[in-house]
C-alpha cells in the first residue's frame, strides 16, 4: 500500500515547477527531487505507519497477545470520522470520533475477548483464531451496514507548500504534527504517571505486578483503550492521506504495520517507532520507484528478512519494558 499516490502525478508537476528556469539545471537536479519528494512522501506514511504499530504494541506488551483484529479498529475509526464528517464535522470533531470508536473497540476486544484467555493463561494458537475471528466478524458487519465498495473521504488538502526540502499539503502537516505529539504524551505518560509505572511492571512480569498490589486487569483494559484511541485515530489520518477508504482497508494496512512491529520488537515502543520509519520510507521508495502493486510483497520480503536474521526485532537488547 502506498499512501497519497493518487495525489503525486499533481504534486510533481507542481514541484517541477520550483526548479530553475535553466534545462540543463533542470535535469541534472530532477532525480534529486524527485527524492526529496518520495521522502516527503514516506515520512507521512510513515507517521502513519508508526502510530498504528505503537498502538499494536501497546496492546501486545500487557497481553502478549497479537490482536489480529487491530487493523479493523484502524478501520472503525475511518468510518466513525466519515459519519462525523457528512453530518458537517470538521477535522478536529473527525479525529475525536475516530479515537472515540477506535478506542470502544478496542476496551470490548480486552474485555470480551482477549482477557478472558489471559486470565486462564492460554495463548497462542487459540488467542490468535480468537482475535482473527473478531476480525473477520467486524468485516462482515462494516460490510453489512456500509457496503464493501470504497467510500470517497473528502477533505481540503490545500496546496501543496515548501517545508524545507520536503512539499507537503496542510493535511500531510497536520498528520506528521500529530504522529509526534501523541508519540511525546505517550511516552511521558507511561514514563511519568502512576499508570505508566503500573504498565511497565504489568509488561515485564504481569504475575509479580498481580502480587505486588497491582491491578493487572484494570492495567491491561486501561492500555488496551489507550491504544484503540491511537488506532482510531492512525485510521482517521490513513483515510484522510488516502482518500478512500472499504471495510478491507485496515486490515491491509494492519499486514504493514505488523512488519513494523516485529522489526522493531514486538512490545518495544522506540523500536516499533525506527521499525514504522523504516518501513513507511522504504515502502515509498519502492512503489515510487517500482511498482507499488507490490508493496504488500515487499512488506512481507522485509519482515522474513528480519525473521531471519533477528527473530525477535532489529532493535531488542535485554528484558526491557514498552519505552526502555
Amino acid at each position: 500500500m502506498t499512501l497519497r499516490r493518487q495525489r503525486a502525478s499533481s504534486r510533481v508537476a507542481a514541484s517541477t515547477s520550483d526548479l530553475a528556469p535553466c534545462p540543463a539545471t533542470s535535469s541534472e537536479n530532477a532525480p534529486v527531487h524527485q527524492a526529496l519528494l518520495t521522502l516527503g512522501f514516506g515520512l507521512v506514511a510513515a507517521a502513519i505507519l508508526s502510530l498504528s504499530a505503537l498502538a499494536f504494541t501497546l496492546e501486545y506488551s500487557v497481553t502478549n497477545v497479537a490482536n489480529l483484529s487491530h487493523g479493523e479498529i484502524l478501520t472503525v475509526g475511518a468510518y466513525c470520522a466519515y459519519l462525523v464528517q457528512q453530518h458537517g464535522g470538521g477535522v478536529i470533531l473527525s479525529g475525536l470520533a475516530a479515537a472515540a470508536g477506535g478506542g470502544a473497540l478496542a476496551l470490548a476486544v480486552h474485555n470480551g475477548v482477549v482477557d478472558r484467555f489471559v486470565r486462564k493463561g492460554i495463548g497462542g494458537l487459540p488467542t490468535f483464531i480468537a482475535t482473527l475471528g473478531v476480525s473477520l466478524v467486524i468485516q462482515n458487519l462494516l460490510v453489512i451496514i456500509f457496503g464493501a465498495s470504497n467510500l470517497g473521504y473528502q477533505i481540503p488538502q490545500g496546496a501543496p507548500r515548501n517545508v524545507g526540502p520536503f512539499l507537503w499539503t496542510d493535511t500531510e502537516i497536520q498528520i506528521i504534527l500529530s504522529a509526534v505529539a501523541i508519540t511525546a504524551l505517550l511516552y511521558v505518560i507511561i514514563q511519568h504517571t502512576r499508570f505508566g509505572k503500573s504498565l511497565r511492571a504489568v509488561s515485564q512480569n504481569r504475575s509479580l505486578a498481580s502480587v505486588s498490589g497491582i491491578n493487572a486487569h484494570r492495567v491491561s483494559a486501561l492500555t488496551w483503550l489507550l491504544a484503540g484511541l491511537i488506532a482510531g485515530y492512525a485510521g482517521f489520518v490513513l483515510a484522510e492521506s488516502v482518500g478512500t477508504f472499504s471495510p478491507y482497508s485496515g486490515f491491509t494496512f494492519f499486514l504493514i504495520t505488523l512488519t513494523a512491529a516485529v522489526a522493531g520488537g514486538l512490545g518495544k515502543a522506540v523500536g516499533t517507532l525506527v521499525g514504522g520509519v523504516i518501513v513507511g520510507i522504504a515502502l515509498e521508495f519502492f512503489g515510487g520507484y517500482l511498482s507499488a502493486q507490490y508493496n504488500l510483497a515487499f512488506a512481507f520480503a522485509i519482515l522474513s528478512l528480519v525473521i531471519l536474521v533477528r527473530p525477535r526485532g532489529l532493535f531488542v537488547g535485554g528484558r526491557r519494558s514498552v519505552f526502555e
